[in-house]
């Protein structure tokens, strides 16, 4: 008895969740959803794509998820700053999610400059008090709860600084993870917004053909 129970509202939660057969709703998948149902972000969409979706073309991807530009195709990165003393989450933080388009690379040294302009100019850090990277697989699942590819800004076991590309306002909208490796979350510029703590950064270069 229950036992049928419980895989009758497991069959109703991949329902709900529209989860591909052989993918069970879990803990990361609800942790995103529930966070940005209670943002009541309604321009949010969510869409699975196939396994084979990161052995496609950037166009191939834009192309499965309606998106008109490959400039709309983002990923979230969870960086750290080595060098902090002084930590404040909101002006020198050591945590912080990058959002960025695949089309694009993430420059160190324009992150640092925007991040040494959070703090008033008679208290700015050198420069060598920074020394920004990708942060470790450790510090990426206790911050984030999620797994490569998945990573999503939303439902973070940790608060953190989010950072938006400025690259990405002009298209309005865009595509970033959504708490699995085949579960995507698009959604508007303002709705991403309301997310809070979000700084939009110019923070990017094109990315060259060699990268």
């Amino acid at each position: 008895m229950a036992e049928a129970l419980v895989a009758r509202v497991a069959a109703l939660e991949q329902k709900r969740y529209q989860s591909p057969k052989g993918i069970p709703v879990d803990e990361s998948m609800r942790r995103a959803r529930e966070h940005v149902e209670r943002l009541k972000l309604y321009s949010s969409n969510w869409k699975w794509v196939p396994e084979s979706y990161y052995d496609w073309s950037m166009e191939e991807r834009a192309k499965v998820l309606n998106a008109r530009s490959t400039h709309m195709l983002c990923k979230s990165l969870l960086m750290e700053n080595k060098k902090v003393t002084n930590e404040d989450p909101n002006t020198n933080p050591r945590f912080m999610m990058v959002v960025i388009q695949y089309e694009t690379t993430l420059d160190v040294k324009k992150l640092t400059t925007c991040l040494r302009k959070l703090l008033p100019v008679e208290d700015r850090l050198d420069e060598s008090s920074y020394d920004i990277r990708v942060a470790s697989p450790e510090d990426n699942d206790r911050i984030t709860g999620y797994k490569f590819n998945s990573v999503t800004p939303f439902g973070l076991k940790e608060p953190v600084m989010i950072i938006l590309s400025s690259e990405i306002v002009p298209y309005s909208y865009f595509w970033m993870g959504g708490g699995h490796v085949h579960l995507k979350l698009g959604m508007s510029v303002s709705d991403f917004m309301k997310l809070g703590n979000v700084q939009v950064m110019d923070l990017s270069v094109p990315r060259r053909s060699d990268d």
